[in-house]
């Protein structure tokens, strides 16, 4: 139990240690997305590929408020015939930009989420979504890695190993969207006072 207690002890720092300036700014840049109806795009390798996965199903569905405007939340982690398309026809470091390619405008955001932050195919992606006058975000391991240099916005998680790390950008998925629900839902009220003066 030992391995266990620990285990626990270092989630619970680590958390404690996640800087709230940055996760401020993240969320901000998904504020704006939502009130300019501008798209999400998420991304990952291997267990961040899982979590780019809930993630974008977890801002799709469950920040609904009924009547009112959707988030447009995409992972690109989930067409696998066209990941395996981009990687037999090219490379694998392409798999993701080529993807963004046809559906990044100005104004939607790219979030990247890694642990080492240096996975090329995450980097080809947030580089080309600056080139496309999107916002780029990263959910990123300790050190941040070059991710951490190409982004307007990122959230290291101060873990001592990549479990306890990716662990971190589970837990930020959730807040994050705990926190958009919040939006729409005052968005909502916002709405709801503005047709109730017009009627007065």
């Amino acid at each position: 139990m030992e391995t266990v207690i620990n285990y626990f002890a270092e989630l619970e720092q680590m958390m404690r240690e996640i800087s709230l300036p940055h996760l401020q700014r993240v969320l901000q840049l998904l504020e704006r997305a939502y009130h300019d109806g501008h798209r999400i795009f998420i991304m990952g390798n291997g267990g961040s590929a899982a979590t780019a996965s809930h993630f974008a199903l977890d801002l799709a569905k469950n920040t609904i408020i009924p009547g009112m405007p959707r988030l447009k939340a995409i992972s690109l982690t989930d067409h696998v015939p066209l990941i395996t398309a981009w990687s037999n026809d090219t490379a694998y470091e392409h798999i993701f930009a080529e993807q963004l390619a046809n559906l990044v405008e100005p104004g939607d955001v790219a979030v990247g989420i890694s642990a080492s932050g240096n996975s090329l195919n995450v980097i080809n992606a947030l580089l080309l979504a600056r080139r496309s006058r999107a916002y780029t975000i990263g959910l990123l391991g300790a050190q941040g890695g070059r991710i951490k240099g190409l982004v307007d916005a990122y959230v290291l998680a101060p873990g001592k190993n990549i479990e306890e790390e990716e662990d971190a950008h589970m837990i930020l998925s959730h807040i994050i969207t705990r926190h958009m629900r919040g939006i729409v839902r005052s968005y909502a009220e916002r709405q709801a006072e503005t047709e109730a003066m017009s009627v007065l």
